[in-house]
């Protein structure tokens, strides 16, 4: 499986859409900063600059994702759906669009870090302006990553009936 070389597939639309997403959140998240520097000082810029990171690390693997498991299969940890998908009839071009389609999964995950990211920013500076602590921005923060779960698992099973049936 190492040696093999896929047909490269452009991201869907949904992808290129929720990484837009995820820029625009983190870039909100810098502006909520400097919003809350004045009273927080430099920890307001901590959550951005983590996030920003993150997204960056995130980009480059999915603009690299063929190269990666092409070269350096052991980085990569697919679904198991993608080695079912090879013994069917045409298998080697389904591969390479389900391999394209999982990235939609890691640009999903790009738009929730940057929803992360601005939550976390905000509770960072409402904590400190109120003097007290913002504690409903945890259960803010348990909603989102719920549905960051179902989300992805809803993606898999979509790739999941499209190609394994």
């Amino acid at each position: 499986m190492a040696s093999r070389t896929l047909k490269r597939y452009g991201l869907e639309g949904i992808a290129k859409i929720l990484i837009a997403i995820g820029f625009l959140l983190v870039l909100s998240a810098w502006v909520a900063g400097v919003y809350y520097f004045g009273t927080t000082g430099t920890a307001s810029f901590i959550a951005p600059f983590i996030f920003t990171c993150v997204l960056v690390a995130t980009l480059l693997v999915i603009k690299y994702r063929y190269t990666m498991f092409e070269k350096y299969p052991y980085l990569m940890n697919l679904p198991s759906i993608f080695y079912r998908i090879g013994d069917q009839k045409d298998g080697k071009n389904k591969q390479s669009l389900a391999f394209s389609m999982i990235f939609t999964v890691h640009s999903l995950v790009i738009a929730f870090l940057g929803l992360l990211s601005l939550v976390l920013t905000f509770s960072i500076g409402s904590s400190i302006n109120s003097k007290g602590t913002a504690w409903w921005f945890f259960y803010v923060y348990l909603a989102i990553i719920a549905i960051l779960i179902v989300s992805v698992l809803y993606q898999y099973r979509r790739i999941y009936r499209k190609f394994v049936k």
